[in-house]
């Protein structure tokens, strides 16, 4: 269940953004779960059933806000807190300390239909929006293709252009999950970390998977 927590004091749901999300929320009742305030008793309750917990800075105790915050926090429950007085989006892991409140409407739709369709939660989507998976895959594809690669115009090794743990490792892998190219990581290092595996051959198959995952918003 996501959790979202926003008094809206002026209705600024139903005023504000392109749709009104007092009556759009009724829809995903079995995915969203809108309080106006929490009180301090139910805060348990909420940690205990939520996937994720979207908070209004103006929540009216702050300590409640604070002890939501940092029980998500311990529990590894992803969270976000919202309101026009932040300017930037922070990101601390996968949650958000800070973002702007508008952007934080105009996308949340589209963050509780992916979890509705997926029953997982990916925050960076009320960053980017709707696009997100294909901002990120070409972020990847410059990172890896512009930085990493061109450091083996001969004599490429897999291991050492991918270390374990390292950035260009992880990249690697959201990649792979975002693109489809495998069902498991493992799988795709089975095929690729070879002595047959050339820089250019990498080129091609990160552009490949880049392709694959736009492709997902041309069907």
């Amino acid at each position: 269940m996501i959790y979202l927590i926003d008094d809206n004091k002026y209705e600024q749901m139903s005023k504000n953004y392109k749709i009104d999300y007092t009556s759009t929320l009724q829809s995903f009742s079995n995915h969203v779960t809108w309080l106006q305030t929490v009180p301090t008793k139910d805060i348990q309750i909420v940690i205990a059933n939520a996937s994720c917990i979207l908070i209004h800075d103006s929540l009216d105790a702050k300590e409640d806000k604070e002890r939501l915050v940092a029980l998500a926090k311990s529990r590894e429950i992803p969270f976000c807190v919202f309101s026009n007085g932040f300017t930037a989006t922070v990101f601390e892991g996968e949650s958000i300390r800070e973002i702007k409140k508008d952007r934080f409407y105009n996308n949340l739709v589209i963050l509780v239909e992916r979890f509705v369709s997926t029953n997982k939660v990916n925050l960076r989507h009320l960053s980017l929006g709707q696009n997100y998976e294909v901002e990120k895959a070409s972020i990847i594809q410059d990172r890896l293709i512009n930085g990493t690669l061109l450091n083996y115009k001969e004599n490429f090794n897999y291991e050492v252009a991918f270390p374990s743990g390292s950035i260009e490792y992880k990249d690697l892998i959201e990649l792979v999950y975002l693109s489809d190219a495998a069902d498991d990581f493992s799988d795709f290092e089975d095929k690729h970390n070879s002595k047959e595996t050339t820089a250019q051959l990498m080129r091609s198959v990160i552009t490949s998977m880049v392709k694959n995952v736009k492709s997902k918003y041309d069907e």
